[in-house]
Parts: structure tokens; sequence; C-alpha cells
């Protein structure tokens, strides 16, 4: 087995009001995201993709179905490796799926339907709403208060398993693109940038916004 992966909660009692703070910002933005992706009807993130197709296809709303499920991965981490749980998980677990149902219902209200937007402003929605889903996760992971039960598993199957950690982001990434889509969620530009462009964006993010922001040196490597 290749080396072990691991998560450290480092400068864990370093400036904990305002990491907490963050967290909370930061998981709303994320939740905000979600709900711009869905009025740009041009695809979100693999996670939410599975979640917005699944829950569509049950019948629930997208924060319903979303809790539900990671409570279900939560349980199982929580058995296996409760090391990378904290109070970040539990704001991850709620508070995004949350937010964007409250979002969703208020743009409903207000905003035309989907099909009557032009492509120019689908566009400019998918993009605005990959901007608050990196910048959000950037200042979740820098925050450094728990992981998201979906991230969780992503460290602990290679630990446990001889699949490298990349390759299996990238099946668990497409299998939960391919569950949603079959469900009825729409892939498309918004979950090629997300798939592609979190890996060399989040790093600059985390270096050059999160971490100063949060006045914190050490930041994750995540």
């Amino acid at each position: 087995m290749g080396k072990r992966i691991k998560y450290t909660g480092r400068y864990a009692g370093q400036r904990l009001p305002r990491r907490i703070t963050a967290m909370l910002a930061a998981v709303i933005i994320m939740g905000i995201g979600v709900s711009l992706y869905v009025l740009g009807g041009m695809g979100a993130d693999p996670f939410s993709t599975l979640n917005l197709g699944v829950s569509s296809k049950l019948g629930l709303t997208f924060g319903t179905w979303q809790i539900i499920f990671n409570g279900i991965l939560l349980a199982a981490i929580f058995f296996i490796d409760r090391s990378m749980l904290g109070l970040g998980t539990l704001g991850n677990m709620f508070l995004i799926g949350i937010t964007a149902d409250i979002c969703n219902s208020l743009l409903a209200d207000i905003a035309p339907p989907t099909e009557e937007l032009g492509i120019p402003l689908r566009v400019a929605l998918t993009l605005l709403g990959v901007v608050c889903q990196i910048l959000g996760c950037s200042f979740y992971v820098t925050a450094n208060l728990g992981m998201a039960p979906y991230d969780c598993v992503s460290f602990i199957v290679p630990n446990r398993t001889k699949i490298p950690f990349r390759w299996w982001r990238i099946i668990s990434d497409f299998t939960c693109v391919a569950i949603g889509f079959l469900c009825g969620a729409t892939v498309g530009l918004g979950t090629l940038i997300m798939a592609f462009g979190t890996g060399p964006l989040l790093p600059l993010c985390n270096k050059y916004i999160a971490a100063p922001a949060l006045k914190i040196a050490d930041i994750p490597k995540g």
C-alpha cells in the first residue's frame, strides 16, 4: 500500500472565533453557489450533481436529500475514522443544503425560469456559482475545522485500499456525475470547470485569499 494520507488538525486552537466565522460564511457561500448553478442550468460540481439528480428523482428538496446522504456517510465515517470530523463537518452537512433550498425558493419567486434566460446570462450565473464554490471551499478548507463527509471518504478509501488518492477522487467524482445525470441532473459547463478547475484554483485561493484573510500562515495542503 502507498503512503498513508493524513489529515491533521494543525493550529487547532489558533484564531478559533475567526475560523468558526469563516467556516460558517464559507458553507453559506457554497450553498448560494449551488442555487446559482441551478438557475444557470449548465451543471454543478460533481457532488452537487449527484444530490440534485437524486433529490429530483425522489421528490425531495436538494437540501433535504443532501442532509440525509451526508448523514449516512457521517455515520459510517464515525465508526471508521472520526479523526477528520469536526464542527466544520456539521456546518457543511447542514448549511449548504439549507442555504441552497432557501435561495432556490427566493430565486424561483423573483427570477425568470432558466429556459427564458439568455445563454450569456446563464453562463454568467454558472461562472458566479463557480466563484462562490471555489472561494467558499477555500475558506472552509483553510479554517480547518473538519472535513465534509464526501471529502472524508476520499481520504479513507485510499488509506484502506491500494487505490491512489487522485485516482479514487476521479472515480468518485465521475460516479457522482454519472448517477446525477442518469437521475436527470444537468451536466455541463459548471461541471467541467469544477471537475478540472478545483485542483489548480483551490490552492491559489488558499494561499492568496483565505490564509491572508484569516491571518494563518500554515495552511492545509488539501
